[in-house]
């Protein structure tokens, strides 16, 4: 006898194996139109280029950071990513901003060089679209992320 739950749970996994099919590497990763990242790469989005050319290396397996990234610790600069909540709420002060949304299967894999902690100023309401904010970024590499944006607040494009 054929129940409801043998025909559906088949159903319900079939997105769980496309994704390993792909995640594996058998089937060629999609590709994006704006290269690794999300959104296209223009003056509020190019500063992820320069955080992701962050290495681990020496003898601890610490981030090495380039030059450039390097001059920018405690510098204000202007970043558009995708906010991830790290609590419930509709309102948030301190969240993940991430250079892609989780949800996109073309984008470059999360990782740390490619998150910023944030600290905002006040709460910003929970958002999937694109926001722009401001702040002074910190180099963290002790504390999980490699960065933190601080005093950080929404800018209006």
């Amino acid at each position: 006898m054929t129940t409801r739950r043998h025909i559906l749970a088949p159903l319900a996994l079939l997105p769980v194996a496309a994704w390993a099919v792909w995640a594996s590497g058998t089937v060629e990763a999609p590709s994006h139109a704006s290269g690794p990242f999300h959104l296209p790469l223009d003056d509020s989005t190019a500063l992820w280029r320069d955080l992701a050319q962050v290495r681990l290396g020496g003898p601890t397996g610490s981030p090495q950071f380039p030059d450039r990234v390097s001059a920018l610790n405690g510098q204000s600069v202007a970043v558009r990513g995708f906010m991830l909540p790290l609590e419930d709420g509709t309102a948030h002060k301190r969240f993940i901003l991430s250079a892609n949304p989780v949800s996109c299967p073309a984008c470059q894999r999360p990782s740390p060089a490619s998150m910023i902690q944030v600290h905002s100023l006040a709460p910003l309401p929970e958002t999937a679209e694109p926001v722009l904010l401001t702040g002074s970024l910190r180099l963290r590499p002790q504390d999980g992320l490699f960065y933190r944006l601080e005093r950080a607040a929404v800018r209006l494009a």
